[in-house]
């Protein structure tokens, strides 16, 4: 491989279309896609876009798991564009501020999505008249096809992407991924994930999270992807036999729904080889539960948005320890291969093992920066370092264990949320003094968002219509489950809400036995 397929991800994806070109590459309900069609779809759609898009504009992707997601990230990574992708859970509002922070020229959207993801489109166009929206059909894009454009080479540190995470100041900020980025991404995600030519891959979760990072190592590998449009324990197993599943990737919550199901249907279980997890925290028990049904074939990652997915990873062999070792079961496991990680202290100062620090990350898929946000980027982004505000510990034998968070996201569902973001929408509500948002234990989520509210005087607040109202401000994962109502919100010394006050009831009583 030279040094132009190392750091562009076009080049790594190209030739697996060329040499693979009429293996199967993506199949979903009644369709299967070649990877010479996968191209030629690319090339059409890219000379639709030539006229309207200069080098380096931004482009927002609303496809759900269609596989013209995936021709969609072709398309840019080939015309050297930036990739804006929109989570589908998100409103329609916050899509829009999304799309107007990015600079974005064009929605690339379909109708074949659902008519609810159709509807944000649609309300997103008016929110933005200048938006222009595309629709994107592999159908059309390929009885189509003209002579398509030249590909637009890009240098390893132009932006490929920019990634919107939460904000400490209640907006999401852009996090900035280049060329050589995405591809060392690409490649950490086939390697640590052990994803081979010949497995066939089950994706479930959104393509505009970590799932699309694994769907483009199944293309660089010439492996087969299945995609499944909503996960229920059912559908998963039925489509994991048929389609001859052998590697997929969950979060916790999924991965509990399919235990329960499998603890009633048990002669529904896949023939899995492997199965990747992370984005929350999970159960030790029910991590020993999977062990004992599946085997030791898990695989966990951690990692942020800053620095993608592979930090660190728990690997089949840790899983297969763990049995002896249950301690491991706490661990986030050891530094990848492509990723060196400290544990310091408040003076930057690597700490030994036992001893709590900040982690911090770098690799060479770390973030370029945050978009128009260069404070945030000094702040986060320090000699090469990606800052998590995480905190964590090593063992005597280099396992990381994550201890608490400096900041205040919460990670529910694999999905991250900032309370501040939260706060800001809640506090918008009539008779709503001050609020204060937290995350709490939660069997099925990980962790579940919980609103702390102090109504106003005189105001008579319910619970049951706080959390209707919600609905009509918050994407769906950012909504709280539950909201309890207080007199007062106690504060640290420093003026601000006393967060970890408010969170210790609630996890005085998590389960932390194994």
């Amino acid at each position: 491989m030279t040094d132009q397929m190392h750091r562009d991800p076009w080049e790594m994806l190209a030739k697996r279309i060329l040499t693979a070109g009429e293996q199967v590459a993506i199949r979903t309900a009644g369709r299967e896609l070649r990877f010479e069609e996968l191209g030629r779809a690319a090339a059409s759609l890219a000379t639709v876009l030539a006229p309207k898009m200069g080098v380096h504009s931004a482009a927002g992707v609303l496809l759900g798991m269609l596989p013209e997601y995936l021709v969609a990230d072709l398309t840019i990574f080939r015309s050297n564009l930036v990739k804006v992708p929109l989570n589908p859970m998100l409103s329609a509002a916050e899509m829009a501020y999304i799309l107007k922070h990015s600079e974005a020229k064009v929605l690339l959207t379909s109708r074949k999505l659902g008519i609810h993801d159709a509807a944000k489109a649609d309300e997103i166009a008016k929110l933005l008249p200048g938006l222009e929206i595309i629709e994107v059909d592999i159908d059309v894009l390929l009885a189509d096809a003209t002579e398509p454009v030249a590909i637009v080479p890009g240098a390893a540190d132009d932006p490929a992407a920019i990634y919107y995470t939460g904000g400490t100041t209640g907006r999401p900020k852009g996090v900035i991924h280049s060329r050589s980025g995405v591809a060392a991404t690409i490649l950490a995600h086939a390697l640590e994930a052990e994803v081979g030519s010949k497995d066939v891959l089950l994706l479930s979760t959104s393509l505009s999270h970590s799932a699309g990072s694994f769907a483009h190592a199944s293309l660089a590998r010439g492996a087969t992807l299945v995609l499944l449009d909503k996960f229920t324990p059912a559908e998963f197993c039925r489509t994991a036999r048929d389609e001859g599943v052998n590697w997929t990737m969950v979060v916790p919550t999924m991965l509990y729904r399919l235990l329960d199901y499998l603890a009633e249907h048990p002669e529904e279980k896949p023939e899995l080889t492997t199965l990747v997890y992370g984005s929350a925290p999970i159960t030790p028990s029910r991590l020993r539960e999977a062990i004992e049904r599946f085997g030791p074939i898990f695989i966990q990652l951690f990692g942020q948005t800053e620095c993608p997915n592979w930090g660190t990873s728990l690997g089949k062999r840790d899983h297969e320890l763990a049995l002896e070792r249950p301690e491991l079961l706490l661990s986030c496991g050891t530094p990848c291969t492509l990723a060196s990680v400290r544990v310091v202290d408040e003076e930057g100062n690597d700490l030994p093992p036992g001893k709590s620090g900040e982690i911090l990350l770098t690799a060479p898929y770390a973030m370029a920066g945050y978009w128009q946000n260069p404070e945030a980027t000094a702040n986060t982004l320090i000699d090469g370092w990606v800052h998590t505000r995480d905190i964590g510990q090593w063992d005597e034998h280099g396992y990381l264990y994550v201890r608490d968070r400096k900041s205040d996201m919460i990670i529910t569902g694999g999905y991250n949320v900032y309370s501040s973001e939260v706060e800001a929408e809640l506090q918008r509500i009539d008779g709503v003094a001050q609020v204060a948002v937290i995350g709490i234990p939660d069997a099925d989520w990980g962790e579940a968002v919980c609103a702390v509210v102090v109504p106003a005087n005189g105001a008579e607040l319910a619970e049951d219509t706080m959390l209707a109202q919600a609905r009509e401000l918050l994407g769906a994962y950012k909504r709280p489950k539950r909201i309890v109502f207080v007199d007062e919100i106690p504060l640290t010394p420093f003026g601000k809400a006393d967060k970890k006050a408010l969170r210790a009831p609630f996890w005085v009583q998590s389960e932390r036995a194994i």
